[in-house]
């Protein structure tokens, strides 16, 4: 049987799926269950601790947060680490994004997301349906905090996007697709999969004792730096081939672990 310390998991599009944007209540009796057993769980998201610590209520002062892909960990309400992006370099994608037509900026701080919409229903989206802590402000440029991760909402979708960026700052920043409609940006080189290891160093965790569930490109450098990646059934293809395991829901999975199986039964 695998000796699991830690299981890391995403939320959006693996464990709130099809768009959902409330937690299951299974799952915090899972967690609850898993921390007698001594097994610490993880949140691993693009998101905001705020929104984080709203999601998972019941057991939020329980678990230990990634946050913002990679660029803010947290655990027991301290902060572990926190990345931030060069600040010239910042101010140049803010620009770029901002006068892309098809584009709406959000700027994530440490306790709340930072925007200036050009369309009232992007602010109603990510006060209203994400629920995001929202701050408004008159520009993005000038702000009372660094920045670390930077995104592009593309309400029609990412396709068609992603590369254009890419080419233009992947020699200075981390470019990922954080979702449908989603592009996020870090410091270059940070990632969740660098945030993973830093959180594992100060609890003092063998890397060799997690499990990572994830679905998309912003959870490929996790799942390869877990010992054992779990994809989503409806994960991205090349997410999927990354992958040994496999299951429709997180709960699933989690409930082999609470059962003693081994996760080979969680082979594809």
């Amino acid at each position: 049987m695998e000796k699991i310390q830690l299981i890391a998991c995403d939320l959006d599009g693996t464990l709130l799926q099809n768009g959902a944007q409330e937690i299951d209540p299974i799952i915090f009796t899972q967690i609850k269950r898993l921390q007698q057993k001594g097994i610490l769980f993880m949140a691993a998201s693009g998101r905001e601790y705020t929104n984080l610590r709203r999601l998972f209520e019941p057991v939020k002062d329980d678990i230990a947060y990634l946050c913002l892909n990679g660029c803010l960990t947290v655990y027991h309400n301290q902060c572990v680490s926190k990345e931030n992006m060069d600040t010239t370099v910042a101010k140049k994608l803010i620009q770029i994004l901002t006068k892309d037509t098809e584009a709406e900026v959000l700027v994530s701080g440490e306790k709340t997301s930072y925007i200036c919409p050009k369309d009232i229903n992007y602010l109603i989206h990510i006060r209203d349906v994400v629920k995001n802590y929202v701050t408004l402000v008159k520009n993005l440029l000038c702000l009372p905090e660094s920045y670390s991760k930077i995104s592009g909402y593309f309400k029609d979708g990412v396709v068609g996007h992603f590369d254009s960026y890419k080419k233009l700052f992947s020699d200075e920043i981390t470019v990922q697709i954080g979702g449908k409609q989603w592009l996020d940006f870090m410091p270059k080189g940070i990632h969740k999969g660098a945030g993973f290891v830093q959180l594992l160093k100060s609890l003092h965790i063998d890397i060799r004792n997690t499990v990572m569930f994830g679905d998309n490109d912003n959870d490929r450098q996790i799942l390869q730096a877990s010992q054992y990646g779990i994809a989503m059934a409806n994960a991205k293809q090349e997410i999927r081939d990354l992958c040994a395991y496999q299951v429709v829901r997180v709960t699933d999975g989690l409930q082999a672990i609470l059962e003693g199986r081994s996760l080979q039964t969680l082979k594809k």
